[in-house]
């Protein structure tokens, strides 16, 4: 079972990342308090929308239980797709550690490091990171467990995969387009001009692909890492 059992313990993962979520306001606050800035403001919006996936794995959860099959299979399609379009919101996490270039300003002449400044803004954004990577992989283990109950073992892996791609995907368009989830509904087409212009050209594509491979590549050693914690079989 997904909240008891030797290998199951959703419960306490979610713990301790609400744990690390709150670890990480506080470090905002503090870097906030200190420098008398709004420094690091954004990633609690950020972050909020980093947890709209995993509500809506545990909505998937509940529903999975229901015994109207017609009304299951509605429902579970409706939260499916919105869990699609937000699972990009955890993973986008990760891209925050550019924000330490950006606010910390490295003298490469002097000692930085020596700055316990410096320290707390990387730790935030790292701590923002593994989050997002934590997120997501929880989210898709959670849908991976009910994939392998209702088809094939591999087929189960090969939509783990395009799950994660479009995720990887997902991230190049909020960071780069600032495209948010809602956008896909309220402005479906202005997204698909820009996809559709970063598919034809040749130097857009390349970029897409570059960075969308390398999210998708660490994403996918992250998850098969928590796969093979989270397994039932003894190591």
């Amino acid at each position: 079972m997904l909240f008891t059992g030797k290998g199951y313990k959703l419960p306490a993962l979610l713990g301790v990342l609400l744990v690390a979520t709150l670890g990480c306001f506080g470090l905002i606050m503090y870097l906030q308090s200190a420098s008398g800035t709004k420094m690091y403001q954004f990633l609690y919006w950020d972050i909020f929308l980093a947890w709209v996936p995993v509500f809506m794995t545990l909505i998937m959860m509940a529903l999975s239980r229901m015994g109207n099959v017609t009304v299951r299979r509605v429902l579970m399609l409706l939260s499916g797709v919105i869990w699609l379009f937000f699972l990009p919101n955890a993973l986008y996490l990760l891209t925050e550690l550019l924000h330490v270039f950006r606010i910390y300003k490295v003298n490469p002449d002097s000692r930085f490091w020596l700055d316990t400044t410096f320290w707390l803004i990387l730790f935030t954004s790292f701590l923002a990171a593994g989050l997002g990577l934590f997120l997501t992989s929880l989210c898709v283990w959670s849908i991976h467990r009910m994939l392998q109950k209702a088809c094939n073992g591999w087929l189960a892996w090969a939509i783990v995969f395009v799950l994660l791609w479009l995720a990887s995907v997902g991230v190049y368009i909020g960071r780069f387009a600032r495209w948010n989830s809602w956008d896909a509904v309220l402005k479906p087409l202005v997204i698909l001009t820009d996809v559709w212009k970063w598919v034809s050209l040749a130097g857009e594509r390349q970029h897409l692909l570059s960075f969308s491979w390398l999210v998708f590549g660490i994403m996918i050693i992250f998850y098969l890492m928590m796969y093979i914690s989270l397994s039932e079989k003894d190591l």
